[in-house]
């Protein structure tokens, strides 16, 4: 994850090591709720290590995954600042350290220091802009595309030029890019036979992300480039 949509990495050290001094760590193990849909904002987590998935449930109590966020970024934030009912549940998919900070102590630390509210507003319109870039997308490029657009960058938070393992099921994914998940399957086979990716139980994994990222720079997502199978690593 670039510093981009890292909070914690636009902070100075002891901006950092003040707000984390005002609340406590927590643990929560994978499948746990650290917030859920519709409670009040009572709190903020800042993420030390791990991963959460943002989910939000329909009226039919049917969840769809909204987005994936780990260490260094806050969750919660905005049902404190606006005082409303959390949009969203905040899930653990992996075991979570996190900081808890009260919502009372959060917005008193954000009054006196201008610089750390400025990044919470620029981190909530970066996932703005974030989500409105993929309704654009559904509405104008082709589903293989924004797979593949999707997969680079998941591939960029769970791996780096090598390999990356992405723990998402093929559900999830065609939640991420707003398609049916027949149609992310066939774009998945496609990728298959191109040796970009592999497709293991609950995870895409993907041999070489240099080749990814070329396959996506493609106009249009042509199928020019094949990837190394991850050979391009070996001695």
């Amino acid at each position: 994850m670039s510093d981009e949509m890292n909070f914690a990495a636009r902070l100075s050290e002891s901006e950092l090591a003040e707000l984390g001094g005002r609340g406590r760590q927590v643990r929560i193990g994978p499948g746990y709720y650290l917030m859920r849909q519709g409670e009040p904002g009572d709190c903020i987590v800042l993420i030390v290590s791990g991963l959460v998935k943002i989910v939000r449930s329909d009226h039919t109590g049917d969840e769809r995954l909204l987005g994936i966020r780990g260490p260094g970024e806050l969750v919660g934030e905005m049902a404190c600042i606006d005082d409303r009912p959390r949009s969203a549940s905040v899930l653990a998919h992996t075991l979570v350290i996190g900081i808890k900070i009260a919502r009372n102590s959060f917005l008193e630390f954000l009054r006196d220091r201008s610089k750390v509210a400025y990044e919470v507003l620029r981190q909530g319109s970066l996932r703005l802009r974030e989500a409105e870039s993929k309704q654009e997308a559904a509405a104008s490029d082709s589903v293989d595309v924004r797979v593949l657009r999707e997969l680079v960058s998941l591939a960029g938070r769970f791996g780096g030029d090598g390999e990356a393992v992405i723990p998402l099921c093929q559900r999830e994914l065609a939640q991420l890019v707003w398609a049916a998940e027949v149609t992310v399957q066939r774009s998945l086979r496609s990728l298959r036979d191109r040796r970009l990716v592999r497709t293991e139980y609950g995870c895409v994994v993907v041999d070489c992300v240099d080749c990814l990222r070329r396959a996506a720079a493609e106009p249009n997502g042509t199928e020019a480039v094949l990837g190394c199978g991850g050979s391009s690593g070996e001695d």
